[in-house]
């Protein structure tokens, strides 16, 4: 796979659907999509199969009451284009941590980083931090929540530290061989935005193994860690980190009930205070997956199949949940194994969206207006301006 650096040829429909490796967080109803990288087959003899990292300073933001995009841009010390950084939002601005560097820009690590940067959503500027204390290690396909005013990072794939440090790491051998070593990690480390410190917490109980391509989500002063692969082996195992007590559960998942199988690339997002859905993946034979999973914390942990009239496969996604619309929007991600050096590599070519509430009157009136466009139309004169600015946007997406 070449990489490519030149954005030029990129839709504006490729920009917002064809990418993995991203970021995505819900922000004042809205869900704000930031990074990533597309893959995009050359039109030549050989079908080449070219790379591209989504430009940096720009945001993808949906409205899911209207289901428009819009595209933003930002400002100051835009982080470099990546893929598989961990996002997370408090209060008004968005934190990047992590990442993989594949394209050489100024103050860029070459590589897996540990570089931290603050959007304010207020200003749509960033700001590059340089946070006091043991830096962790750069990594990528890393996890990470917010709570109590505090940022917390977990896993991620990178290389060795060259010091000690309070966690454990497990070098991929084919990464070695190639003579840049990486591998898997379990550190848990947290960012004080108040102190603008690294902090390392100390945590009681049995610490998840090290792993990357994780999801987690955080319920009240819970946090889940779901799944995730180490070696050759993706696994099914569920943890939980009580951040009150710093104390972990150990592996929640009871080898004999009905469990969704290991995976990697997945998503795992809480819809209420003590339910949570699982989605695709790449299981351990290198199958996309498109199944959904609920995850109901009422009196136990138990796990059931749920059924989703449009699912379909999907890796390396993002998922999220607004609550105003009750959707979980999943967003970009693969078709097709990226792990196949021979394959097609597929990205999504459209918003998935599972309704957990009816739509509102209003949504379904301006579905039904798009969907009998061409008997309708030489009426939308008479509507309100807004609701016409709303139907000729949905036209153009």
């Amino acid at each position: 796979m070449q990489l490519m650096e030149d954005m030029g040829s990129i839709s504006m429909y490729e920009k917002i659907h064809r990418r993995s490796g991203h970021i995505a967080v819900v922000y004042k109803d809205r869900m704000i999509v930031w990074g990533g990288y597309v893959d995009h087959v050359q039109a030549t003899s050989t079908s080449q199969i070219l790379s591209a990292y989504h430009y940096s300073d720009e945001l993808w933001i949906y409205n899911c009451f209207t289901e428009i995009w819009e595209r933003i841009l930002t400002k100051g010390d835009i982080p470099p284009r990546n893929s598989g950084s961990c996002g997370v939002l408090l209060e008004d601005s968005l934190y990047i941590f992590g990442g993989f560097h594949g394209v050489r820009e100024p103050g860029a690590m070459d590589g897996n980083s540990n570089q931290l940067f603050r959007l304010d959503l207020g200003t749509m500027t960033w700001e590059s931090l340089y946070p006091t204390g043991d830096q962790p290690a750069p990594c990528d396909k890393l996890a990470g929540w917010v709570y109590n005013g505090k940022l917390y990072f977990f896993g991620g794939f990178g290389p060795q530290p060259e010091f000690g440090v309070p966690f454990q790491h497990v070098i991929d051998p084919i990464t070695e061989l190639a003579g840049f070593p990486r591998g898997w990690n379990n550190q848990l480390v947290v960012y004080n935005p108040v102190t603008n410190s690294w902090e390392w917490p100390r945590v009681r109980g049995p610490t998840p193994s090290p792993r990357a391509a994780h999801a987690a989500d955080i319920s009240g002063h819970k946090a889940f860690v779901f799944g995730g692969r180490i070696g050759n082996t993706r696994n099914n195992d569920l943890h939980c980190l009580d951040l009150d007590k710093m104390r972990w559960s150990g592996n929640l998942t009871r080898p004999y009930d009905l469990n969704p199988e290991g995976r990697s690339w997945h998503s795992f997002t809480f819809i209420t205070d003590t339910r949570a859905i699982v989605y695709g993946g790449l299981n351990q034979y290198n199958t996309v997956l498109s199944d959904c999973w609920l995850l109901d914390l009422m009196s136990t942990t138990h796990w059931c199949r749920f059924w989703c009239q449009h699912s379909k496969p999907r890796l390396w996604h993002k998922a999220q949940y607004v609550a105003t619309c009750g959707e979980l929007l999943i967003i970009g991600g693969h078709r097709a194994n990226i792990l196949d050096p021979t394959g097609r590599k597929d990205h999504a070519e459209e918003l998935l969206v599972i309704n957990f509430t009816p739509k509102s009157l209003l949504r379904l009136c301006l579905d039904a207006v798009i969907s009998y466009e061409e008997q309708l139309k030489s009426e939308w004169s008479s509507l309100p301006k807004n609701l016409q600015r709303i139907l000729q946007e949905r036209l153009k997406q």
